[in-house]
């Protein structure tokens, strides 16, 4: 367990690397306007992270973590799966819309180098928000409701297909509305995991 002293220094390296990030953008980004920032030195720095893509490591864990708070938050578990699914999607989608988590998904779009150089920690870090997905897929695929849904390969191509959406607004901003985005992203999901009205009959797989 790191030090009282340790763990304080970290905290705010990151707090003042989202504040810098935000002042600047990952392009502005430099490690020196962070020291000024939290008043550290350039070794206590290194102590603590190799290098800034590293660093920008931590900080997208730490948005995922916080996505993932916010989705626990909005899939209720007495709601049916299919609503849960749909949640999911309005949640990653309506990130677009939202001023301060738009302009955080903006930069992490922009650091493609920390997805090519730490593919599984980013992975690992993304299990968070999948797995309420993976769940109510499962739930659906159990209950019947979503007899098609394979819950770690469709709750992984949602993920991806939902990404690409919320990207695609924040790129364009005039290309529709987020609300229309997340129903056609839920249209698709939906029927690509079969989904049954309930009380209605199963689908003939033959």
């Amino acid at each position: 367990m790191p030090a009282p002293a340790d763990a304080d220094e970290r905290a705010r390296l990151v707090g003042a690397a989202w504040t810098v990030l935000e002042r600047s953008g990952f392009e502005g980004f430099k490690i020196q306007l962070l020291l000024r920032e939290t008043g550290l030195s350039a070794r206590t720095f290194y102590r603590h992270f190799p290098d800034k893509e590293a660093l920008l490591l931590t900080l997208l864990a730490d948005e995922y973590a916080r996505s993932g708070a916010r989705l626990r938050r909005a899939l209720v578990p007495s709601s049916p799966p299919e609503a849960r699914v749909a949640a999911w999607i309005r949640e990653i989608v309506g990130a677009a819309e939202d001023p301060r988590r738009a302009a955080r998904a903006r930069m992490f779009t922009s650091v493609p180098r920390v997805l090519r150089r730490f593919p599984d920690e980013v992975d690992a870090a993304a299990r968070v928000v999948i797995e309420p997905l993976e769940a109510a897929i499962r739930d659906g695929r159990d209950d019947g409701t979503l007899p098609l849904g394979d819950p770690q390969r469709d709750a992984q191509l949602i993920h991806d297909l939902a990404g690409a959406v919320m990207a695609r607004a924040l790129a364009d901003p005039g290309g529709g509305s987020v609300d229309a985005l997340s129903a056609t992203v839920i249209d698709f999901a939906l029927r690509a995991l079969g989904h049954l009205e309930r009380g209605s009959e199963p689908l003939d797989e033959r």
